[in-house]
């Protein structure tokens, strides 16, 4: 179906259909040669593209991916789950609320990143524990697919050029780190306290048991600067890349899920491949 464009007070409005189904807004961000965008009432949904039609095209396939996988689970009702239903049902409009350009394009999850105003908005205690219980749930289902493989197996390189399983694993904690390390110069100490191990007894631990105890942190952390930092922008001075970044509890959370989904989904195409692979080794 062709989506038609139209202009108002530098607003792009995107009409999908007649039918009075739900509207979604869009927040873009434009880097080098790629466009980001995201949901901006729908946390965590997010679709990268080398233009921005095919950004918005890729973003209304992962609303509808989203929708469902949030539906599947026994999530309490809200209006996040009333608007997942709505976003099965059909996609009347989409907006686009904001566009920031010349963005250093996060070719990488930790990389910088767009603070857009929907990020300003203070988040419920409602929302806020909604939000966290995604979290707990998106990597549950993976591990389960994932932890079937050897440590053996999940070394070997299925794709070229691509990370092992191994690699990618550890890809999501290593990241989630990196993102509750906005909160400041001390959050390590603090990070290890609320887990209570060393580093060296964390790297000792199984490549599950580190995903395990780093996502248990980082939630515990989240929680304990959702007080804090609730309505506050702050920037990763700590952060000699990126030290003037902004940074609001919002955002964290927003990029919180988008990273886990981005990397759940990259996963996914690697175990495809090697059970593939595996399966062609033993008939052979």
């Amino acid at each position: 179906m062709k989506i038609l464009e139209r202009k108002k007070k530098k607003t792009k409005i995107f009409k999908w259909s007649l039918k009075d189904l739900a509207e979604l807004k869009i927040n873009l961000e434009e880097g080098k040669e790629l466009f980001y965008a995201h949901a901006a009432e729908f946390l965590g949904c997010c679709a990268r593209a080398p233009t921005k039609e095919a950004a918005i095209d890729a973003l209304l396939k992962d609303v509808k991916k989203y929708s469902e996988w949030l539906l599947s689970k026994d999530f309490a009702k809200n209006e996040y789950m009333v608007k997942s239903k709505d976003f099965l049902a059909g996609i009347n409009e989409m907006q686009i609320i904001e566009e920031i350009t010349n963005v250093a394009q996060q070719s990488v999850s930790t990389h910088k990143s767009a603070l857009f105003k929907s990020d300003h908005e203070e988040i419920s205690k409602e929302d806020f524990e909604f939000y966290l219980e995604v979290i707990k749930s998106l990597p549950e289902a993976l591990m389960r697919i994932v932890f079937q493989f050897s440590n053996e197996q999940r070394k070997l390189e299925v794709l070229e050029g691509e990370p092992t399983l191994n690699e990618a694993l550890t890809k999501i904690y290593k990241t989630e780190f990196a993102y509750i390390s906005r909160f400041g110069t001390e959050i390590e100490e603090k990070f290890l306290g609320v887990i209570n191990l060393t580093t060296d007894e964390l790297e000792s631990l199984s490549l599950y048991e580190r995903i395990f105890k780093v996502q248990l942190g980082a939630i515990a952390l989240i929680r304990s600067n959702y007080a804090n930092h609730a309505d506050e922008i702050f920037t990763s001075e700590n952060l000699p890349e990126y030290p003037k970044e902004k940074w609001t509890i919002k955002k964290i959370i927003r990029r919180f899920i988008e990273h886990e989904r981005e990397c759940i989904n990259d996963i996914r195409l690697l175990v495809e491949v090697l059970e593939k692979k595996l399966a062609t080794e033993k008939t052979d």
